[in-house]
């Protein structure tokens, strides 16, 4: 598991109440909140802690720092722990952290393929109204992330704390974005040659081959590609530090070349997705068009909003000037003429307000329908919108095995199962690693393709909806993989409906075969307990 405090990044302090208001919005999506848990509150209401959260926080006058702490717990993906084991092991997390009695809520997501459960902690203590920042909090997190692995059998996962940090932003960056970073593109394209040079001269020759520059920055090297974009040079490799460089090949030497110099056929950093099995070369170029042209419309759009509302502030002035005029050519007493000057200015500046209030609205809007969509945003908008292609890349990025509870046909398949079955249901939500929510009937079914993902505590209606689906998509004969609970509940609920299945594991479709018997003769025994007594009455011939 990961667990990680969430820092704020801008220069305000964060909003409880925005961060509460973003962690409980379902979105649209039918099992997005799976639970949220008040504690340490006078109330379990979401909205009554809420208010007692804030008030507590407005209590404390003399804090200057952050008085909010967002702390999240992520499981990998196939790994779905039950309600009351997250509940202890959230209770855990705040003990190591010394949150153990401030006031917090918990929120439980689970519409992603990684269950993951959202803490917003409030920094100051409900009594003793003094502020708490936990110290070396990554050490304790990431203590208690190893202990917890084990407890519970989940992956480990490595926890190491002392990796460069733009390693890990880049790497980062890379898993949210699925578009390689300079970093990464310097350490497979010419990281051996830089290692190699043994002059300046040398450097910067195998730099300017590959569109990249040197230059001194503070106390340091960087790394400046030709689109402007840098990387600290020590985060590539150590060997690049500015230290080992001038000991190895004397004091700096700037170049005589510059990026944009270059010639045309160097190797240039451009970014392009990560690399995967499928080919994305067309699909990156048509998404690279498009941002491109909403980026074009936006400005266009903009430009259009300004001069409109710089015209319709121009006439609201020529208005209010000449209904100037007209009250200073009208015969009247000096108050009458200030009242009428008054309501005058009045009327300007409530047109202006509109005028900007509107311009307001109409910028936003625009702002969020030609908003810049990341790669991966992009793939999932196209796989939503109904382009396959644009779903076999997200699948493409799945990597290792699942091992939750799952439906699949009996032989795994390559994804080659047609994707028809979509045009006739209601899609939900797509994950960035190609994950179909959908709904069938009441039940939300999730499809990565090549099975049905099935959650614990899945209830029994819910279960014969997706066996019925998985049916409908892989045929009778199907394969069901997770814990023997699941396995065994899954063989009773195909055995009560009569369902026309066979289970690939062959001790399951015995338990199956057996409980359909054992259903089949208690319905034959109820039937005829039930059976009325029928007199027989002889028919008199005529």
């Amino acid at each position: 598991m990961i667990a990680k405090i969430i820092p704020i990044k801008s220069v305000r302090k964060s909003n409880y109440s925005a961060l509460i208001q973003y962690l409980t919005d379902p979105q649209g999506k039918s099992e997005r909140i799976s639970q949220i848990k008040v504690s340490n509150c006078y109330s379990d209401d979401q909205m009554a802690a809420l208010i007692e959260i804030q008030n507590t926080q407005e209590m404390n006058t003399r804090a200057k720092s952050d008085k909010t702490c967002h702390l999240v717990l992520s499981f990998p993906e196939g790994e779905r722990l039950s309600l009351s084991d997250l509940n202890a092991i959230e209770e855990r997390f705040c003990e190591a952290l010394g949150f153990g009695g401030h006031q917090r809520i918990s929120v439980v997501h689970d519409d992603t393929n990684n269950l993951h459960v959202h803490i917003a902690l409030n920094k100051i203590h409900p009594r003793a109204l003094t502020i708490h920042s936990p110290y070396y909090d990554y050490k304790k997190i990431a203590n208690l992330c190893e202990l917890i692995e084990q407890e519970y059998g989940l992956v480990k996962i490595n926890h190491e704390t002392v990796s460069d940090k733009a390693s890990r932003v880049a790497q980062e960056i890379e898993t949210r974005t699925g578009v390689e970073s300079l970093l990464s593109w310097i350490k497979r394209k010419c990281l051996d040659e830089m290692k190699q040079s043994c002059s300046w001269q040398d450097l910067h020759q195998v730099l300017k081959t590959h569109g990249l520059e040197i230059k001194e920055r503070g106390n340091g090297f960087v790394l400046v590609a030709n689109n402007g974009v840098a990387v600290k040079a020590s985060s590539v490799d150590r060997s690049l530090s500015k230290g080992n460089l001038t000991q190895r090949l004397g004091a700096f030497v700037s170049g005589e070349h510059s990026v944009q110099s270059s010639s045309p056929d160097t190797k240039q950093y451009q970014p392009r997705p990560l690399q995967n099995q499928m080919d994305t070369s067309k699909l990156y170029s048509r998404y690279q068009q498009e941002q491109a042209n909403s980026v074009r419309h936006r400005s266009s759009q903009w430009v259009m909003l300004r001069q409109s509302r710089d015209q319709l502030i121009d006439r609201a002035k020529r208005e209010a000037k000449l209904k100037r005029n007209i009250i200073k050519s009208i015969k009247a007493g000096r108050l009458a003429k200030k009242a009428l000057y008054a309501t005058a200015h009045q009327q300007f500046k409530t047109t202006i307000e509109v005028i900007k209030s509107d311009y307001q609205k109409s910028y936003q809007h625009s702002k969020a329908h030609h908003s810049r969509m990341g790669w991966l945003d992009w793939l999932t908008f196209e796989a939503k919108n109904g382009n396959a292609e644009a779903l076999a890349v997200l699948r493409s990025r799945r990597s290792g095995q699942f091992k939750g509870n799952q439906v699949s046909a009996k032989q795994s398949n390559d994804g080659s199962i047609a994707n028809s079955y979509f045009k006739d249901v209601l899609v939900e939500s797509i994950t960035k690693i190609g994950t179909v929510t959908y709904k069938a009937g009441s039940t939300t079914i999730r499809d990565d393709g090549k099975r049905l993902i099935v959650l614990p505590d899945t209830s029994q209606k819910a279960l014969r909806d997706i066996l019925q689906v998985a049916m409908k998509k892989y045929g009778s004969h199907l394969a069901i993989n997770g814990t023997e609970q699941f396995r065994l509940q899954i063989a009773q609920v195909a055995a009560q409906n009569k369902m026309r299945v066979i289970f690939d594991e062959k001790q399951l479709e015995q338990y199956r075969q057996q409980l359909t018997k054992q259903h089949a003769l208690s319905r034959e025994q109820s039937v005829g307990q039930k059976r009325p007594t029928t007199s027989v009455t002889t028919r008199r011939s005529l």
